[in-house]
């Protein structure tokens, strides 16, 4: 059983000066970094908190599931000034963005404000990228404002139906999703990320297309730098979510449950074969159909307002194409091939197949934010490896 909890985490801190140092000593910088591109692409994060005041029902870092599988029954949070110093050591090393992970406001807003009134003076050029769980006060966005030049924010409510979103756990309204999005672009937010979800209870295809029709509302109200997301929980619902744990209940039906489970679902052919749930309200194929349907209008909508080009846009609907036709050949493979002659069919559409891919339905850079100057600073990352 685990008996370690520990309810404050003053002692956790960033490791970037380790990474710096690693990589010289080693003379592997690649290997230093979880994310492919890192060094072009320089994105830190501060972990806040172990835990979660929420419960999301698809989420395996919820509340109910850290309690369950991690014995955390309330969250421990970094302490203010730790936050504020974490900032301030990855801007000494690197001008890319800053992701503080966790709402500021999970602890209370004096926690908030304490975060924000440190960042205020550290005078930061860095992005700063904070998250929302829920919608935040004014005050909040005019404490980020006076803090940083430049921040953006990062916001899931899962879908536009008020009901869905309920049952996904979630308790505010469009009309409080809507006023954060006002304040924060008044305030001078750089880009207002919003994400949408398929495959939650009560989500139908048509749920998912007016979810779709929404963006385009908020489009239309708020202009480009609102950049709305679309994409299934993908590919396995979270082991220890409410979802997970209490399928029945809440409307899913689960294919796979252990590690093995997992790990053979991954040599599956398709990402609908390894999708490893469906719902009373969509299944599979449905998924799968929807998925493609609303990355043909999501995108639709972007171009028509701005937020990519023609040529993007043509590269995607191709993306888009290639993968449901490819979709299509997979499955009269499956479904007319003996299944011993299935890995010699699947090979000979290997080459395409690494085409095959929900990431068809969003062009990757909308995820990034800016980076100030230069990447990285190398003359301080230099006398940090030799004197610190």
């Amino acid at each position: 059983a685990i008996t370690y909890v520990p309810e404050k985490i003053n002692s956790l801190t960033n490791n970037y000066k380790n990474l710096f140092k690693l990589a010289v000593k080693n003379l592997d910088p690649r290997s230093m970094t979880a994310i492919r591109d890192w060094w072009k692409y320089p994105i830190t994060a501060i972990m806040t908190v172990r835990g979660c005041t929420q419960n999301c029902l698809i989420c395996g870092g919820s509340k109910f599931s850290l309690n369950l599988y991690a014995n955390r029954s309330k969250p421990a949070f970094l302490p203010p000034e730790k936050v504020v110093e974490d900032v301030k050591q990855i801007s000494r090393f690197s001008n890319g963005p800053i992701f503080i992970i966790g709402d500021l406001n999970q602890p209370g807003t004096d926690y908030a404000n304490t975060v924000l009134s440190g960042i205020r003076d550290l005078n930061l050029h860095n992005e700063l990228v904070v998250e929302l769980f829920n919608p935040a006060s004014e005050s909040f966005f005019d404490n980020l404002a006076k803090a940083v030049s430049r921040f953006n924010i990062e916001f899931s409510p899962e879908s536009h139906d008020e009901k869905v979103r309920r049952k996904s756990g979630k308790f505010y309204t469009n009309e409080q999703v809507e006023q954060n999005i006002q304040w924060a672009l008044e305030r001078n937010c750089g880009k207002f990320d919003i994400f949408y979800m398929i495959g939650l209870p009560y989500q139908t295809k048509q749920s998912v297309l007016e979810t779709i029709d929404y963006c385009d509302y908020l489009l239309d109200r708020f202009g480009k730098r609102l950049i709305p997301f679309i994409s299934p929980l993908s590919p396995f619902l979270d082991p220890g979510s409410r979802a997970f744990e209490f399928p029945e209940k809440y409307g899913y039906k689960i294919f796979y449950h252990t590690l093995e489970d997992f790990r053979t679902a991954l040599l599956k052919p398709s990402w609908k074969y390894f999708l490893s749930y469906e719902t009373n309200w969509l299944t599979r194929d449905d998924i799968v159909d929807v998925t493609y349907e609303a990355g043909r209008r999501l995108t639709e909508i972007k171009y028509k307002h701005g937020l990519i080009d023609k040529m993007t846009k043509d590269e995607i609907f191709a993306k888009i194409e290639m993968a449901t036709l490819l979709m299509k050949k997979i499955d009269e493979i499956c479904e007319t091939v003996p299944e011993t002659e299935h890995t010699e069919k699947i090979r000979q559409l290997q080459l395409e197949m690494d085409r095959d891919s929900i990431s068809t339905i969003c062009e990757k850079e909308e995820l990034k934010w800016p980076i100030w100057k230069s990447k990285l600073k190398y003359f301080n990352i230099i006398k940090a490896i030799l004197f610190e």
